[in-house]
């Protein structure tokens, strides 16, 4: 039980610090061997320390999302101490030369924020430059997304406030940053929406870049995240819902919580491989990263049967089943892979134009798969999974079952079923200009 992950790495050993469920029993940490399975490691900041009472004197003293990176010898922990919806609040700053050991010397105030200000002072990031210079990006609500450079001894701000980020409706709703530099880029990472609601949670990881540290950071679009951009990268799911307070880890994983639906809406860590596509965007989808295009034909070729998806007997209407046949050179053997966001595809037959559907967004193993038009749903987007070798797994987004080929001669129905690895849950995507 986690929110707000920051992951790092010392030797072999991972570590995950986040906000505990009980606020005022200090950060929580986590401790693993591979960073995949997780055992519970002594809390930091158990009790408050002295001088928090100085700067919220008639507030809850919580202690929310740290930040935890390596640099110039010490492991530097950015933390927030505040109230929910208050932007009566402050970034406090620990440091140690080991996290194995949990000692931590007390560093002091780093930024404050009271209600006179319009920034929240939590939320604090710390990011390295291209030329080895810290900055903290820090910011929730209010006026948005800010950034302020540190001095590389004291690790305290030097210099003026930037604005990175803003969200132009009520409340601003904007969160979380995390930079990372890849590639002559600076990357924003933040959350948009409402946190902390279970699985009412409307939270999603948005995403900006700018060759330049303190902005303008554009999205893909090219709109500028203080008017409002953002690129989604993550929205969750049926099972995981409210994804966010992402944090990337050597430009290759990123963590965040989510609350499980399927378990009463549990805050769970999440890491995901972090891929960049040829345009240098990033994304959890590995076959971007291995040249599968947005906007690009392909015949979809079963593993076990050679034969292709198609729709049947040229039907132009909505609800025509989907069968594999041998390859004819049909138009209606053709697909278009539209990217729909977050790692999903829709999948529309050049022929006809509809897209490929699990049918009555049925959630059952051997749920048929037809085309039908398209209306948008989740039951119309795809991922597809990288399996190597030039074959994908492609899994359905509202029931996440696999495209099934249910049989080996032509006419033979194509399915949804639960994913078991099977030559017949493997295809092969065959580019047709």
């Amino acid at each position: 039980m986690i929110h707000d992950p920051s992951l790092v790495q010392e030797g072999k050993s991972w570590y995950a610090f986040g906000t505990g469920e009980i606020n005022r029993r200090g950060i929580r940490v986590l401790k693993s061997d591979n960073g995949r399975h997780w055992v519970a490691a002594p809390s930091v900041l158990s009790q408050p320390l002295p001088w928090w009472r100085s700067y919220l004197p008639n507030h809850e003293l919580n202690q929310w999302a740290p930040d935890v990176k390596y640099f110039n010898g010490r492991y530097w922990m950015f933390y927030s101490v505040s109230a929910f919806g208050d932007n009566n609040s402050f970034i406090g700053l620990l440091s140690t030369t080991s996290l194995n050991t949990n000692n931590w010397r007390d560093d002091g105030l780093v930024i404050r924020s009271t209600s006179a200000n319009n920034f929240n002072a939590i939320d604090g990031d710390l990011v390295i430059d291209a030329s080895g210079d810290p900055w903290m990006s820090f910011g929730s609500f209010w006026s948005g997304i800010k950034l302020t450079r540190l001095d590389k001894r004291t690790m305290k701000p030097t210099g003026p406030v930037h604005s990175l980020a803003a969200r132009p409706i009520r409340n601003n709703p904007i969160e979380a940053p995390n930079i990372i530099y890849k590639d002559g880029y600076y990357y924003l990472f933040v959350s948009f929406d409402k946190c902390c609601d279970g699985v009412a949670s409307t939270y999603k990881v948005a995403y900006g870049r700018s060759r330049s540290i303190t902005g303008p950071f554009f999205d893909k679009n090219g709109t500028n995240m203080l008017h409002g951009g953002g690129t989604l990268l993550d929205t969750g799911n049926d099972r995981w819902r409210g994804p966010g307070h992402q944090d990337v880890l050597n430009n290759n994983l990123l963590v965040r919580h989510a609350y499980d639906g399927m378990n009463g809406g549990m805050p769970t860590m999440l890491i995901n491989d972090l891929y960049w596509d040829a345009a240098g965007w990033p994304t959890y989808d590995r076959r971007a990263a291995a040249g599968i295009v947005s906007g690009a034909n392909y015949r979809i070729r079963n593993v076990a049967s050679g034969k292709l998806a198609e729709v049947y007997g040229w039907g132009m209407a909505d609800g025509t089943d989907i069968v594999q046949w041998r390859d004819n050179g049909g138009a209606n053997q053709i697909w278009k892979l539209i990217d729909s966001g977050d790692g999903y595809y829709k999948v529309i037959n050049v022929f006809t134009g509809k897209v490929l559907e699990v049918y009555q967004k049925s959630r059952l193993d051997a749920a048929d798969v037809r085309q039908w038009s398209d209306n948008g749903g989740v039951h119309q987007q795809w991922r597809l999974l990288n399996l190597d070798g030039g074959r994908y797994a492609v899994i359905n987004r509202l029931s996440g079952k696999a495209l099934d080929g249910y049989g080996t001669v032509d006419g033979s129905d194509i399915i949804q079923f639960s994913n078991h690895g099977g030559a017949n849950q493997q295809w092969y995507f065959e580019a047709n200009p």
